[in-house]
């Protein structure tokens, strides 16, 4: 029998492509274009801010012997903005490490791709924090006899409940958005779809349960992520629906503080008519200077245009975003954005309030520590941060819009 290749495959030389070819979403449009406005406010674990929220009262009109006005003040309330606290960690063998210096078989530097890897995944949930409302909550269940396979619904943010986990996490199931009530923990062994997955137990899952991404302790779940993560969107431009105390200040009492939000009991198709709407409340008291949407409204948007389609060029978002103009100012998708919704956004009334830029632990000068029981090493990667508004109705969302 003659030789063949297929024979030759176990002893030939393989030859590697050197390229890593990525297959993990990395953009992030909200934070790239509000990173700007980093730190704008005073405080260490909480930031604290001056709100001016009203006018002097002293002021009359009438006779030549009118009797003056009673003196008046400007009025101020201090918004408070409490810091979220995250983390990455990396663990790399001691053997990995090492080989990866000096075998070609190693396509990249072990240590430089955990290290980027790392950075990359914590802006992704960065990005996916940006627009919700700071609970944790990822999406809920959606099964009315909870098995191992699970379906889910109501994203917090985006558009495919699955799109925020990975096979592995550790994951939380609670009746309650807020608190631990009666939670159970698990791990998702398998994504089998962009609503359905399977988790290795659900003993105590019941229809409905939020989920929340947890992490695990000693390797067993046991700490969530509820009431921890930064706010985003949907609590920052809101009237109360969403989130009735912002950066503590009540909204249903404080009606300055709400931002105008044009809803719908039910699902409507985009027209031009509730973009004005939405746009001109918004330009009512500030100068938004572009619009976020998920890429569903965007296309939604681009086919109402018709065959004049406008591209804007005037503008471009750090980062390189373009997108439909609309009023002169572009209409941006984001892979995050609620699939539902539009923010018109006055980009001077939202910033990144956090204690460091995002980095590696290493205030004892090493960014690596080594185990004291096994040979492998180990950081971590910080970012002290939460987003904070100081205008609420400079902004407006549109929500409850489909194609």
């Amino acid at each position: 029998m003659a030789q063949s290749v297929t024979n030759l495959a176990g002893a030939a030389m393989r030859v590697y492509d050197k390229v890593v070819h990525e297959q993990v979403f990395k953009k992030n449009v909200l934070w790239n274009n509000v990173l700007r406005n980093v730190a704008h406010q005073t405080g260490a674990t909480t930031k604290y801010i001056s709100l001016h929220h009203d006018r002097n009262v002293g002021f009359a009109a009438g006779g030549e012997t009118v009797t003056l006005p009673t003196a008046g003040y400007q009025q101020y309330t201090q918004g408070s903005v409490p810091m979220k606290y995250h983390f990455q960690t990396v663990a790399i063998t001691d053997v990995s490490m090492q080989a990866s210096k000096r075998s070609k078989e190693f396509l990249v530097n072990v240590l430089e791709s955990e290290y980027t890897g790392a950075k990359n995944d914590m802006q992704r949930q960065l990005s996916r924090e940006g627009y919700g409302v700071g609970t944790g909550v990822v999406c809920r269940v959606n099964d009315a006899s909870p098995d191992t396979t699970l379906t889910f619904d109501t994203p917090m943010v985006g558009k495919n409940t699955t799109d925020s986990f990975s096979v592995g996490s550790a994951v939380l199931f609670s009746d309650s958005a807020t608190t631990v009530s009666s939670g159970f923990y698990t791990t998702i062994a398998a994504i089998t779809g962009n609503n359905t997955m399977t988790v290795t137990l659900a003993t105590s899952v019941a229809d409905n349960d939020y989920v929340f991404l947890a992490h695990t302790n000693a390797g067993v779940p046991t700490v969530s992520n509820i009431n921890s993560e930064a706010m985003g969107l949907k609590g920052l431009i809101d009237d109360s629906t969403n989130l009735d105390v912002l950066q503590g200040v009540t909204r249903s009492t404080d009606i300055w503080w709400k931002s105008y939000v044009n809803d719908n009991s039910t699902q409507r198709s985009l027209t031009e008519a509730l973009m004005h709407d939405t746009f001109l409340e918004a330009k009512k008291k500030g100068e938004p200077k572009y619009a976020l949407t998920h890429f569903d409204v965007y296309s939604a948007y681009g086919q109402l245009l018709s065959p004049d389609r406008r591209y804007t060029s005037t503008m471009q978002l750090k980062g390189g975003f373009t997108g439909l103009d609309f009023n002169n100012i572009p209409i941006v998708p984001d892979y995050d954005c609620p699939y539902d919704e539009m923010y018109f956004i006055d980009p001077s009334t939202i910033s990144v309030e956090d204690l460091a830029q995002m980095s590696f632990l290493n205030e004892d000068g090493a960014i690596l520590d080594r185990s004291s029981t096994q040979p492998i090493w180990q950081a971590t990667l910080r970012y002290y941060v939460n987003l904070c508004t100081s205008a609420c109705n400079k902004n407006s969302a549109l929500r409850d819009v489909i194609k």
